[in-house]
């Protein structure tokens, strides 16, 4: 990655103790940059593997509050970019039962950093976006233009319709104000650092949370759907080559590896050296049934080869097995 287009820049991070977010603050300081690393819930044990350099400045904002948000910001002269990495999301299951509160809260969080970015002259804005925008009953594999221009959709996902509505703004400020807004829409995203003890995690920590306990592995719908993963640290590498090339304002980030879901369990427990048992439950809902990118343009922007699945799941387990023996 070019370190040196990052170093001495100030960025601030949204959401920078959280799984996605922090990747990229731990990042970016690596490169040299200052980060203004904005959190809402405290998570000591995040803050304590990131590097403690002046560079950090981890600041505690509710990015509800608008003014909040501006007070923060005040605390640099001047920021360069900002990575809005902040959302509320959850499984499938937790998306239903919160969508209302979901689109509410993500679309007034996106308003604030847009207007923040706007007011301040921020040179870029990353807005990360979902693959779950698009319609499930679109052709697979999924370009970046058959997105809200092309099928715009009404769903009880209120996490879904955030990102879709996130991303409606961002072309709307693009062309009003002129703005460098970039929408990377990332698949499944899986590595350390993920949530791994509450019922809103997603299909990876879940069932490394099953086998740790001694349960069976759960498995939403018969287990053929089918979804591709990115390894954290990949996506963040991605994005950050997204800006520093400037081509792309949208780009999907994935790989071409698929799984069903009932083999990912199985490489799960593999992973983790374990002989968990599946089990089916058809009753609980599932999402689209297969959800494949279209990744030309990724491909054509990487000078790296992004992980396979089992390396990934390899590191991930020996970060969730290490935080775990730090726990005890």
């Amino acid at each position: 990655m070019a370190a040196d287009q990052w170093a001495g820049r100030t960025v601030m991070v949204t959401g920078g103790l959280g799984f996605v977010g922090s990747h990229f603050v731990e990042e970016l300081l690596d490169m040299g940059a200052d980060v203004l690393c904005l959190y809402r819930g405290e998570r000591p044990e995040v803050l304590a593997e990131l590097p403690a350099v002046p560079a950090l400045r981890p600041l505690r904002v509710d990015l509800l509050d608008h003014e909040a948000l501006r007070a923060a910001a005040a605390t640099a002269p001047h920021i360069d970019a900002v990575l809005h990495c902040a959302t509320l999301d959850g499984n499938m299951e937790f998306l239903l039962q919160q969508s209302g509160r979901m689109l509410d809260e993500n679309m007034r969080m996106v308003s604030h950093v847009l207007n923040l970015a706007r007011d301040r002259q921020i040179a870029d804005v990353v807005l990360l976006s979902s693959a779950e925008i698009y319609s499930y009953d679109s052709t697979s594999p999924m370009r970046e233009e058959d997105d809200h221009r092309r099928h715009m959709e009404y769903t009880p996902n209120g996490y879904r319709l955030s990102k879709m509505f996130t991303e409606v703004l961002a072309e709307l400020y693009r062309e009003q104000f002129g703005m460098k807004i970039y929408t990377p829409r990332p698949t499944n995203v899986y590595g350390p650092r993920d949530d791994f003890g509450t019922s809103t995690n997603h299909v990876i920590p879940n069932m490394l949370a099953k086998l740790h306990s001694g349960q069976d592995i759960e498995i939403w719908g018969d287990g053929s759907q089918t979804r591709t993963f990115i390894y954290v640290k990949d996506l963040v590498l991605a994005v950050l080559k997204m800006v520093e090339d400037g081509r792309f304002p949208t780009l999907n980030i994935g790989t071409d590896e698929s799984v069903s879901i009932r083999d990912l369990a199985h490489l799960v427990a593999e992973a983790a050296g374990c002989s968990g048992q599946v089990r089916i439950d058809p009753d609980k809902p599932v999402g689209a049934s297969r959800r494949a990118l279209d990744l030309d343009n990724f491909y054509a922007l990487l000078d790296f080869t992004p992980r396979s699945l089992k390396n990934g799941l390899r590191e991930t387990v020996q970060w969730y097995q290490e935080n775990l023996q730090r726990a005890i």
